[in-house]
């Protein structure tokens, strides 16, 4: 089922995040999509994806980043 970001962020909020099937808007900035997979734990949506034949590369922090934790992008 489709989600905007901030359904997402508020649904899943301390958790990581696999979307496919994503909305982007012309900037390539993304507007929503459907939830894969949802974790606190980061390496349970990467493995997710990684199982994903078909899946994209997309997975977000929903709600705001703890102290002491640094995302690469």
């Amino acid at each position: 089922m489709y989600k905007t970001i901030e359904e997402i962020d508020r649904e899943y909020n301390g958790q990581w995040v696999y979307m496919i099937n994503l909305k982007t808007d012309d900037n390539g900035s993304v507007l929503g999509g459907e939830v894969a997979a949802h974790s606190e734990c980061r390496d349970k949506v990467v493995q997710a994806m990684l199982n994903d034949p078909d899946g994209g590369i997309y997975i977000r922090y929903a709600g705001e980043i703890p102290e002491g934790v640094s995302i690469l992008l």
